[in-house]
């Protein structure tokens, strides 16, 4: 390591072993998981007959527990990432743009606000965006020297430990390919390229090779990767609560498959999440279309979720740190969003000028990170999960902004600049400013489109009751109904249509349903109670079945429907809903009329009215 190099990462780990010393967060949720798994390692010599996960975090926290360590020691793997992320950065950078362009990009990394705050928490995320990166910087180091051999195989050394602590790192190893070809031009290059790219995976599928023997052995099937993938995917499905965790899932998903989450049987279960996930993405494609813009949108808009998990979580703090951050909340949130919204638009300057000098070695490495934001906008994405997008992010930054400090002092210059420096430098301002307008134009126009699709086209899904089975029940809207926007939502057990004045709503959902005669139970709840005038109809394959009017002031917003007989002729129940109110109701609610009656909850007067239905079963009729 070079001088400069050692200052860098002596810097980066200071910060970060400052900030644990300060700020002493207690995990919680997986962070806390962690932990226990490690502590059941060493106690029985195994990992938990439950643990889905990759299993290198937990490796790593175990021996530092067999050493005596307690948390802060375990939080001291944080403060190596961070390390070892700013030499991964400061090599890329050097290799790629040169020193001055290392310095500035390693300090960057040193000083970055979020990547600081996270070194507290006992997590993959870090840990894994370091690994990666170094792998990335091994390849790149190692063809800078004229070692190719010796970067092929440092590369799949260092990824497969960085798959070992996130799987999602596996498919990456082939994404090596588009940086030997950038090196190595032309038909003779190809088949150079496809060799040393075989030679890392090769090395990373060695690595990998005990754990797929272990999984061969506790589960009877050889695969490499961990067992929860199905499972991220379909919270990243479910359009109940937009992409989003949410526990009553797990309820849904329980009784809708007959698994659970932390099942004795995870590959199972795992499966049965991948499909249910995949089905739900391919019942309203434009819904799934919109939901990738909100997974992209939690991934990389802001920094200031990151500050959640080490500072603004519920007991991850107590006073007096607490009460510090509290009040230097709003500051604090500010820079950490700053930084961001800086790096990210001088990253997008660094690529612009990247393609105009044809840095094709530089352009190589971006498979990386765009990877990685296609996986996780595509299956499942938190905050977090960009830590291993970002770290990439730097030298591109460095190389922009020391662009920037040239050229402003070439303008600033006492001497004139020579017509074809004028010429150059016209062209990189223009490049430059058209990348950072189409980065956060751009992405602000991506979740504008995003929003409408999941405006439009929302869907909802809920366990319905059939034959006496629990089954999942999907549920659209009408085509046309409520106009742009889809009246309709969902919950675990029931689905919800919000009225309007001016037109009537409905929804309809498909069962799978043998011939024969059937009666229709459910529950029908008027939010808010005084929104008389609503009317909600349940048609069966096409055939009204049931009505409920509420025309009163109502003491009871709450009606149950029974016993409401049908014949059901063909293979597959079609169920519909349709909810109608009375523009004069809704007018009275407009100006409060009504509004001392007791209402739904978190309901205002001027509410539009909403009939949820749940605990929804269809029964043969055997009167």
């Amino acid at each position: 390591m070079s001088r400069v190099s050692i200052v860098v990462v002596a810097l980066a780990v200071g910060l970060r072993l400052a900030w644990v010393l300060l700020v002493p967060t207690r995990p919680v949720g997986d962070f806390a998981m962690y932990l226990e798994s490690a502590a059941h390692l060493l106690q029985h010599g195994a990992l938990d007959d439950q643990f889905i996960y990759m299993p290198g975090y937990v490796f790593l926290v175990a021996g530092v527990q067999a050493l005596g360590g307690g948390l802060l020691a375990a939080k001291l793997i944080g403060v190596a990432a961070g390390g070892l992320g700013a030499w991964a950065v400061f090599h890329l950078a050097d290799c790629l743009w040169g020193r001055t362009t290392a310095l500035l990009a390693g300090l960057l990394f040193a000083l970055w606000p979020a990547g600081v705050a996270v070194a507290s928490v006992t997590g993959t995320d870090m840990p894994a965006a370091a690994l990666l990166a170094t792998a990335v910087a091994v390849l790149v180091r190692g063809q800078a020297r004229g070692r190719p051999l010796r970067a092929a195989i440092g590369f799949g050394l260092w990824l497969g430990m960085a798959a070992y602590v996130r799987a999602v790192a596996v498919p990456l190893a082939l994404l090596a390919l588009p940086f030997w070809m950038a090196v190595s031009p032309g038909r003779a290059g190809l088949r150079t390229a496809m060799a040393r790219t075989a030679i890392g995976c090769g090395v990373a599928l060695l690595l990998l090779l005990p754990w797929g023997i272990r999984n061969r052995l506790r589960y009877g099937e050889f695969f490499l990767t961990d067992s929860h993938g199905g499972h991220t995917a379909l919270v990243g499905a479910n359009p109940n609560s937009e992409g989003v965790y949410s526990r009553s899932l797990n309820q849904m998903f329980r009784l809708g498959t007959g698994y659970q989450l932390f099942d004795p049987s995870p590959r199972a279960a795992d499966r049965a999440a991948y499909a249910l996930a995949r089905s739900w993405a391919a019942f309203e494609p434009a819904y799934a279309a919109g939901l990738v813009a909100a997974k992209a949108d939690r991934l990389l808009s802001n920094e200031r979720p990151l500050l959640y998990w080490p500072l603004y979580r519920e007991s991850v703090l107590r006073d007096p740190p607490r009460a510090f951050f509290d009040r230097h909340r709003a500051g604090i949130e500010r820079l950490a969003d700053g930084f961001w919204y800086a790096l990210a638009g001088a990253a997008a300057a660094g690529i612009a000028l990247a393609m105009l000098a044809r840095q094709w070695r530089a352009l190589a490495i971006l498979p990386f990170p765009l990877a990685l934001v296609a996986l996780y906008a595509t299956f499942f994405s938190e905050v977090r999960y960009h830590l291993a997008i970002a770290i990439f992010l730097f030298p591109c930054a460095a190389a922009a902004l020391l662009w920037l400090v040239a050229s402003g002092r070439a303008l600033a210059g006492s001497q004139a600049l020579a017509p074809g420096d004028r010429s150059r430098l016209a062209r990189q301002a223009v490049a430059v400013t058209l990348a950072v307008g189409i980065l956060f134009g751009g992405w602000l126009a991506l979740l504008r489109a995003g929003t409408a699709l999941r405006q439009r086209h929302r869907w909802a899904v809920c366990v319905c009751r059939v034959g006496g089975k629990a089954t999942l029940c999907n549920w659209r809207a009408t085509p046309g109904s409520a106009g742009s926007s889809s009246p309709l939502r969902g919950v675990w057990d029931g689905v919800g249509l919000r009225a309007t004045a001016t037109a009537a709503v409905a929804a309809s959902s498909e069962i799978p349903l043998a011939p024969g005669r059937y009666r229709l139970s459910a529950r029908a709840d008027l939010i808010p109670a005084q929104a008389t005038g609503s009317h909600v109809q349940i048609s069966a394959d096409g055939q009204p079945i049931a009505h409920l009017e509420w025309n009163r002031e109502p003491t009871d917003w709450t009606r149950m429907i029974d016993a409401a007989s049908f014949t059901h002729v063909g293979t597959s129940l079609r169920l519909e809903l349709r909810v109608t109110s009375s523009p004069l109701a809704n007018a009275a609610r407009s100006t409060g009329a009504g509004s001392e009656a007791g209402g739904g909850p978190e309901s205002t007067p001027s509410d539009p009215p909403s009939v949820w239905i749940s605990d929804i079963r269809v029964e043969p009729d055997l009167r």
